[in-house]
C-alpha cells in the first residue's frame, strides 16, 4: 500500500515524526543520547514555567551543535514544517515565526510543541543510551 494515501491523525503523524528523530540520534555518542534523554524530558517543564519562546530560545542560545540545539531543531522543524497543518506553515525558524505570531498561533504553537515532546520522551526513553 502507498504510505502517501493513508490518513493518519495529526497524533499518529507526531509520533511518526518523533520516531524518525530519535532513530536518527541512535547513531550519535552514548553521551550525547544521554544528553538528548535528558533535555527532551526537561523542555515540557520549562515550556510551562516560561513558556514556549523562552523555552525555544534558552535551548536554541545552547549552540545548534549541542544536544539542546538538536531537540532545538526537531521542535522548530515540526511546528514550521512545510506540510499543512503546520502551525507556521513555510516559515523557517521557529523563534521568528513566535515572535511574529499572534497570541492566537504562540498558543497553538506551544500546545503543539508539548504534544510532540511526549512522543519526543516516549521514544528517547525507550531508543536511546542512558547516562553511565
Amino acid at each position: 500500500m502507498n504510505t502517501a494515501t493513508v490518513l493518519q491523525t495529526m497524533d499518529q503523524q507526531r509520533a511518526c515524526y518523533a520516531l524518525d528523530e530519535i532513530e536518527k540520534l541512535t547513531q550519535q555518542k552514548p553521551d550525547f543520547q544521554a544528553e538528548i534523554r535528558r533535555h527532551a524530558n526537561g523542555l515540557p517543564a520549562l515550556i510551562h514555567m516560561n513558556g514556549l519562546g523562552q523555552a525555544l530560545a534558552f535551548y536554541r542560545m545552547k549552540g545548534l551543535d549541542s544536544s539542546h540545539g538538536k531537540i532545538y531543531q526537531i521542535v522548530g522543524n515540526w511546528l514550521c514544517g512545510e506540510t499543512a497543518g503546520r502551525v507556521f506553515v513555510m516559515q523557517n525558524d521557529a523563534l521568528k515565526a513566535i515572535t511574529t505570531a499572534d497570541m492566537f498561533a504562540y498558543m497553538a504553537a506551544q500546545n503543539e510543541a508539548l504534544a510532540l515532546l511526549e512522543w519526543l520522551k516516549k521514544f528517547s526513553l525507550a531508543l536511546l543510551q542512558k547516562a553511565d
